[in-house]
């Protein structure tokens, strides 16, 4: 990974089971919206929630269009929707590229068609293994795959060393889901990274460095779900907020005011103790919104704005009685 992606990383609090496993935001792709794009022949298409896992759909908005790369299906492991990918062709201008079908932490640069990878990586412990969920129907020899790569920016050396690696090849047609369950080699044994990049491909020739030099079959395919991290714990925050919010008084007694920029639509203000259990959620209706807090014991607490979709901003208050 040759550089990280400005993306905002949102906050959030972790389900866990023990110390043991924790489940990436929207790994179990239950959480689509749909993207409004008015150059696409169905004005828009449907993208995975949450804000972590990003596609290439984005292309088939341009003049001479693939198809849709990523969709969201109903043949799950677990829960409502999982990721159905699709390697096809895309004639832009005078290129013709293979994309293969890929969600993960990525997103376009325009002006080469490359894709820029990696989100920040803000956990406190370093994640031991990556699992998963997949089916897989490759064409003519292509198998599907997955990657994590965990790495640091060298500041004197002015390069990203890689700290932690690992990527899967599915070969053959795998028509069950089927488990995968695999340690992250690390390099560097004691560096906590500081940043992640995670992908899932329906062609395991998916060049991460340079998109157009891509290899696969046109037409295979491959579905995720469940996908996972275990032994990351800690908090996320966004780093880079969608609105401005004011929370106050901090420390507050038995009333929250949560003042903000601009009306968010299905808006919700979700508080959290520190262990990452979810405590209350309210509305957030108005500009200026009253939030009781007459049932949190005295102590620190999380709180995430969400609009439904994607985490607009985060932070923390004190509750004192």
């Amino acid at each position: 990974m040759k550089k990280l992606v400005t993306i905002s990383v949102f906050f959030l609090l972790l389900s866990m089971s023990g110390m043991s496993q924790s489940t990436l935001p929207n790994g179990n792709f239950n959480d689509w919206y749909f993207a409004f794009h008015p150059t696409h022949a169905g004005g828009g298409f449907y993208e995975p929630g949450g804000g972590f896992f990003k596609t290439l759909n984005i292309l088939d908005t341009i003049l001479t269009p693939s198809g849709l790369t990523c969709y969201r299906t109903d043949t799950v492991h677990t829960g409502t929707y999982a990721a159905k990918l699709i390697t096809k062709q895309i004639d832009a201008f005078v290129f013709v590229i293979l994309i293969p079908g890929v969600v993960g932490t990525l997103s376009i640069n325009w002006a080469t068609l490359n894709a820029t990878l990696g989100v920040p990586y803000t956990y406190s412990t370093r994640a031991s293994s990556f699992q998963g969920w997949y089916q897989s129907y490759p064409v003519k020899g292509d198998s599907s795959g997955a990657l994590v790569l965990l790495s640091k920016w060298n500041s004197a050396a002015h390069k990203r060393d890689t700290i932690g690696y690992k990527r899967l090849v599915f070969q053959g047609t795998v028509t069950d889901y089927t488990y995968f369950d695999t340690p992250i080699d690390y390099i560097d044994q004691v560096t906590m990274p500081d940043s992640i990049t995670l992908l899932l491909f329906s062609s395991s020739g998916f060049n991460t460095l340079k998109m157009a030099a891509s290899v696969g079959q046109v037409g295979s395919q491959a579905l995720f779900d469940d996908i996972t991290l275990t032994d990351v714990t800690g908090f996320q925050h966004l780093l880079m907020p969608e609105i401005n919010v004011k929370v106050y008084p901090n420390p507050a007694r038995s009333t929250l005011t949560v003042e903000l920029e601009k009306p968010v639509k299905n808006g919700q203000f979700m508080v959290y103790s520190l262990d990452g259990k979810k405590l209350d959620v309210a509305p957030l209706s108005q500009f200026r919104n009253q939030v009781s807090v007459k049932s949190l014991l005295p102590g620190t607490y999380y709180y995430k704005v969400s609009d439904g979709k994607s985490i607009l901003n985060t932070g923390s208050f004190i509750v004192k009685k």
